[in-house]
């Protein structure tokens, strides 16, 4: 189970990935399914992820594209000829993928940068994914790593509070639940994402109804937990 994450992220060669799914073969069908189940997981929480940290490339950008594109005339060529890819066509894709608005474009230009904690979770060798169904519906996925002493928390289609309430995140360890942040309505949304650091030794994060502003303590009963091992 411990190869779901990689295998959902594409980070197996072709000859793991290929291992991987004759494993799954021979596999009895509940481990395949919650294989599967695993991976899915992922995938929704990066497509979530990706969703919610898009950004627009710089507008620059296209006239740039265009500008060069004008300057680079299209070779003639014979029938006989290799086939190549010019590179008005690879600038022309290129304003294509600008016109959609992709991120990889956008982050291409930018300076590197220091990984954000969410790069970093998903980049530890420890990562591991659990996920698990939200009573009144939607579902909340952690993808977390003890190496980083971190998570991220990817809740799909779960609906927003009650007004005048709030969902509290408590992580609980040996020494009861501490507060990992709050979600008023507001900031609940279809695919809702939130870092939850410092997992220190918690071995589930469980979630409560609790007061505007949230509390110090649980004031009700726990209506979902997820598993942090």
């Amino acid at each position: 189970m411990s190869l779901a994450t990689p295998y959902a992220l594409h980070a197996l060669s072709d000859a793991e990935a290929a291992d991987v799914e004759r494993l799954l073969d021979d596999a009895p069908p509940d481990v395949a399914d919650a294989f599967h189940t695993e991976v899915q997981a992922v995938r929704e929480t990066m497509a979530a992820l990706a969703s919610a940290t898009a950004v627009e490339p710089p507008p620059e950008l296209r006239d740039q594209l265009l500008s060069r594109i004008a300057e680079e005339p299209v070779p003639l060529r014979r029938p006989s000829q290799q086939r190549r890819w010019p590179r008005m066509v690879l600038a022309a894709a290129a304003v294509a993928v600008v016109g959609l608005g992709a991120l990889g474009v956008g982050m291409a230009l930018r300076p590197p940068t220091v990984p954000s904690t969410a790069d970093q979770v998903f980049a530890a060798p420890d990562v591991r994914t659990v996920s698990g169904e939200i009573p009144g519906g939607g579902t909340a996925t952690v993808v977390f790593s003890r190496e980083q002493g971190s998570g991220v928390l990817v809740m799909n289609n779960v609906p927003p509070p009650q007004p005048g309430t709030v969902y509290q995140m408590w992580l609980v360890d040996g020494q009861g639940p501490h507060s990992a942040g709050t979600m008023g309505p507001d900031s609940v949304a279809p695919s809702t994402t939130a870092v939850i650091p410092d997992l220190g030794s918690s071995r589930a994060l469980a979630f409560t109804v609790e007061p505007p502003g949230g509390s110090t303590e649980p004031t009700s009963p726990v209506f979902a937990e997820l598993p942090l091992s």
